[in-house]
């Protein structure tokens, strides 16, 4: 049984779908918030000490532990557990044509995505980010670039695609 029709349901949040209870709750955080001027630390105040977990999970602090089975299965088929943008935790599964070359998300099972050695460039601090100069370099010579089949099937956050052979920088959640 594929895994997707096996433990795929629809999500529910007291009996409305779950998107339409994002923004709502989005609107009840945000209306929630202090002014400025109601917030204080104290920076001389001891910092409390919590004991160390006795079962320590893979899982960072906050991140739902997933049902065993599920996960035995998603890992079973290669799969990985993580975030799947604002759907949640979920299996993250191989694809077949991971790292061929592309010209166009057309060409792979999942999406075209540039090599980041190619697009990225680190900023002040260290961290990749893309390098808009070098990209629009590229993309203005006029022929097809190439990047590489994504090896996973859920590409989550901000990446180089290429489609029809020029570099777009989009963000999937």
């Amino acid at each position: 049984m594929d895994f997707y029709k096996k433990y795929s349901q629809k999500t529910e949040i007291l009996g409305f779908p779950s998107l339409m209870v994002a923004p709502v709750i989005l609107i009840l955080v945000v209306g929630c918030q202090a002014s400025p001027g109601e917030l204080s630390w104290d920076l001389d105040s001891e910092i409390e000490q919590t004991e160390e977990p006795t079962d320590p999970t893979p899982f960072p602090p906050g991140f739902p532990t997933p049902d065993a089975e599920k996960y035995a299965d998603c890992l079973a088929i290669g799969g990985r557990w993580e975030v799947l943008g604002f759907s949640g935790p979920g299996c993250n599964l191989p694809t077949s044509d991971g790292g061929n070359p592309c010209s166009d998300s057309k060409a792979c099972e999942s999406a075209c995505l540039a090599d980041p050695d190619q697009v990225m460039s680190e900023d002040e601090i260290g961290q990749l980010i893309p390098d808009i100069a070098r990209i629009d370099e590229l993309n203005s010579r006029g022929e097809p670039l190439l990047g590489l089949c994504s090896s996973w099937k859920e590409n989550f956050g901000c990446r180089i695609w290429l489609q029809e052979g020029q570099f777009v920088q989009m963000c999937v959640d």
